[in-house]
């Protein structure tokens, strides 16, 4: 029995200290986990994210710095956007131009009536082409006020063309001298003419001449219109556009001598009234003159025609052949051509 005591007390002794053991370790371990709770909870204090405001602020607040660099790719975007504006000048170039397409080719002008139909350019005139050419007004159109005159001519002295506007009964109604500047034979011409009309309409004639520095008429041609107070203008084509009188004889640069020049050519005359044949010298003198009976055709073709013009001078003289015709239904030239020569005694 006195040896169970002790076997008891080992007993007791052991389990202590397998308890005391535990115990330790769970101390331990506790220990151990509370030590290690302060550095896990540290994070959780520290949201202080300095870099995150710089994302946030907008960028019209942000200044191109040395301390942010990105954030400077945001001030050229937006410079970027500020020169489209730039191709503004292109477009502006492109209509400046436009004018000087409408500056470089003639165009036909349209006299606002729906019924007229124009072409949109005129040929320039061929050898053989009249002195004076109307592309528009063509014979018989019907116009109101103001009416437009266009075509070519062959500049007189001073590089100018009176253009007339006459009622049926002879009086002007409207005239306008034209500029008829070219480094060529005929010249463009353009120009209106506003006018008022008696009653519900008339005929009217349309005329162009020029003059040499001597004051004499080189050239006349003319187009009969009528005239109306309103309505529409119906401008009909000009026809046929070659000279209307070729001379043959006397050539050109050829002096006449003897008192008598033989003249001959062909005609397409306007009416039945007969040629009227003229010399005038340079001092407006009229020192001969002859008329021609001649007839037009229906096809409008030339008519061959001849005259002996007497003339009496006392020395040699410079003088204007001019063939005229006037006009049948109102006082005035309807038509003229002319040439200079030279006449002996």
């Amino acid at each position: 029995m006195g040896r169970g005591a002790p076997n008891g007390a080992s007993l007791v002794y052991g389990y202590n200290f397998n308890m005391q053991r535990r115990f330790f370790l769970t101390f331990t371990l506790l220990a151990f986990l509370v030590a290690c709770a302060p550095a896990t909870a540290t994070p959780s204090p520290s949201p202080t994210l300095t870099p995150l405001p710089p994302t946030i602020v907008p960028p019209a607040t942000l200044r191109p710095t040395a301390s942010f660099p990105k954030t400077a790719t945001s001030s050229p975007t937006r410079e970027i956007a500020s020169p489209t504006p730039e191709t503004s000048p292109t477009l502006e170039t492109t209509f400046t131009l436009e004018p000087t397409i409408t500056e470089t080719i003639p165009l036909l002008p349209t006299l606002n009536q729906p019924p007229t139909q124009t072409a949109t350019s005129i040929p320039l005139p061929v050898a053989g082409s009249s002195a004076i050419q109307f592309y528009g007004p063509g014979p018989l159109s019907k116009l109101i006020s103001p009416i437009t005159v266009y075509g070519y001519a062959i500049p007189g002295y001073g590089y100018i063309g009176r253009v007339s506007l006459y009622g049926e009964d002879g009086r002007l109604l409207a005239t306008k001298v034209l500029q008829l500047n070219t480094a060529y034979t005929w010249a463009y011409f353009y120009g209106t003419l506003a006018f008022e009309v008696q009653g519900a309409g008339e005929l009217g004639r349309l005329t162009m001449s020029t003059q040499d520095a001597y004051g004499r008429l080189t050239a006349v041609n003319s187009v009969h219109l009528i005239l109306l107070p309103e309505g529409y203008s119906i401008v009909n084509p000009p026809g046929n556009l070659k000279e209307r009188c070729v001379i043959e004889q006397p050539a050109t640069g050829r002096r006449i001598a003897g008192g008598t020049l033989a003249v001959a050519g062909e005609m397409r005359p306007y009416n039945s009234l007969p040629l009227v044949v003229e010399l005038v010298t340079r001092e407006g003198k009229v020192i001969a003159s002859q008329q021609v009976v001649i007839s037009p055709v229906a096809d409008d073709s030339y008519v061959p025609f001849q005259v002996d013009v007497p003339y009496s001078i006392s020395s040699g003289t410079w003088a204007l052949l001019s063939i005229r015709q006037p006009d049948d239904r109102i006082s005035g030239t309807m038509y003229l051509y002319s040439r200079e020569i030279y006449l002996n005694p």
